[in-house]
């Protein structure tokens, strides 16, 4: 017997499905808070962060091997009379020895301007030994999580990052523990909660995802849905504005569909009317009838027991790509291009990236 948990925020009938949208306070404050959990669940995903943000330089000054036990606080407050609330604190320690520290300051994922002065001030008072006396001596760290990358003053040492790196760093963390039998679903839930492919499409981290058209295609066309395995290698996706599809032999795109929203879910659950409760009704209706057709056809949902990605795909915004563009070479997997890259109206034409 399965079992699912939704919440239902305001007076909306869209449903939110994630353990993240228990935590108390604002978007902003439910991510930060949100990182510190999930840190404290997985050490390992601790330590790739680590590694992931310091120069060799940094981590060659640190006791990283010796470290035995790490304290994950989020929300620290100060001593004294003038409270000061850190967002999230790491603490290392060696038996009872705390070793290194370090201090987060995080804002939103969707609050594009930060002024990089004010945000260098904050997490500065955050390192002040007058409100954290209990640190001094002790190497301290300070980062930055922002949607875009902020420029601090070279000499407080201070480490910027985007928010793109942290879910960078959640898809790579799960890739490597995916066949170590480890519960990964905190995790998963964590970076569904930050990108909303749960919730629909309020984050993007590409412009354009191109994608082999494999049988399914007509599908698609009629239904306006594309539907892949959710965590299947080979289908995890990053989150874009737009999606088209690659033709086979050369790999011709002639559409740019424009996507309205992301939901997960399994298309053979015996319960699908309850799972689809809460999505918009025209979209519920379109996902069932893609869900009998492509059942009834030889290509089917091959992935038993497996949760889909469906993408929303407006019909009223689709691009005709009359030049019918393609890549240098079609191979397998997916392409990440941007906007602009498809009206230069070069029929050769240069991905982004691919991974």
């Amino acid at each position: 017997m399965k079992t699912t948990f939704r919440i239902y925020k305001g007076h909306s009938s869209k449903k939110y499905s994630s353990f993240f949208d228990l935590i108390d306070g604002d978007n902003e404050t439910k991510q930060t808070k949100g990182l510190a959990y999930t840190f404290s669940k997985y050490p390992n995903l601790v330590f790739m962060f680590i590694k992931s943000v310091l120069s060799p330089a940094a981590l060659s000054g640190l006791p990283l091997n010796e470290v035995d036990y790490v304290q994950v606080d989020a929300e620290m407050l100060s001593e004294g009379h003038i409270i000061i609330r850190r967002d999230i604190t790491l603490s290392f320690y060696r038996g009872n020895v705390k070793c290194f520290v370090i201090i987060m300051e995080a804002k939103s994922s969707k609050k594009g301007l930060v002024k990089d002065n004010d945000l260098t001030l904050q997490l500065s008072s955050y390192l002040n030994p007058e409100y954290f006396p209990g640190e001094q001596g002790i190497p301290i760290i300070g980062i930055t999580i922002t949607k875009y990358r902020v420029i601090h003053p070279i000499e407080t040492g201070f480490i910027s990052i985007s928010w793109n790196e942290i879910i960078k760093l959640l898809n790579d963390f799960m890739r490597s523990r995916k066949n170590q039998n480890i519960d990964l679903d905190i995790a998963r839930e964590y970076a569904d909660f930050l990108t909303g492919v749960k919730n629909g499409m309020n984050f993007y981290e590409v412009e354009v995802l191109s994608v082999a058209a494999g049988e399914t295609l007509p599908l698609t066309m009629k239904h306006f849905i594309h539907a892949c395995p959710h965590h299947r290698r080979g289908f995890t996706y990053k989150t874009p504005i737009y999606i088209t599809f690659r033709s086979a032999g050369g790999g011709e795109m002639e559409f740019l569909y424009k996507i309205k929203e992301i939901v997960v879910l399994d298309p053979l659950s015996p319960n699908l009317d309850v799972v689809l409760d809460g999505i918009e009704a025209e979209f519920a209706e379109r996902i069932k009838r893609y869900i009998v057709d492509r059942s009834a056809s030889k290509f089917g949902f091959e992935h038993k027991d497996e949760e889909y990605r469906f993408y929303n795909l407006d019909k009223h915004e689709v691009i005709h790509l009359k030049h019918l563009p393609k890549p240098e070479v079609n191979n397998a997997g997916p392409r990440y291009y941007t906007i602009a890259e498809f009206f230069k109206g070069n029929k050769i034409i240069k991905v982004a990236s691919q991974d």
